[in-house]
């Protein structure tokens, strides 16, 4: 194997399911997976899919940026139909086929 994309690649093939655990698993920089992992995905080796859109149907009180006291905490005025703030993203291999 030679090269961080290599690397990164053979992280996912053998398991990994986050940014952190790549890491890890090939010793590799921070900066370094997250610049391998946009050049795959880019490539089209990796895909990334957004789990989550929107504000959720309970309001600010049970999303995952929210307050303790129910406020908003990516910054918005209350629940929007658009998404904002941070959204969680799955990585992984791309299947062909």
């Amino acid at each position: 194997m030679s090269g961080p994309l290599s690397a990164v690649l053979a992280a996912f093939e053998g398991g990994a399911s986050s940014l952190d655990e790549v890491a890890a698993r090939t010793g590799l920089s921070d900066d370094v997976v997250r610049t391998s992992v946009d050049h795959l995905r880019r490539m089209g080796r990796i895909e990334a899919r957004e789990l989550s859109m929107g504000c959720p149907s309970g309001g600010c009180g049970s999303c995952a940026s929210g307050t303790v006291d129910g406020a908003a905490g990516c910054g918005s005025t209350g629940p929007a139909q658009t998404r904002r703030g941070p959204v969680l993203v799955q990585l992984g291999l791309r299947r062909s086929g």
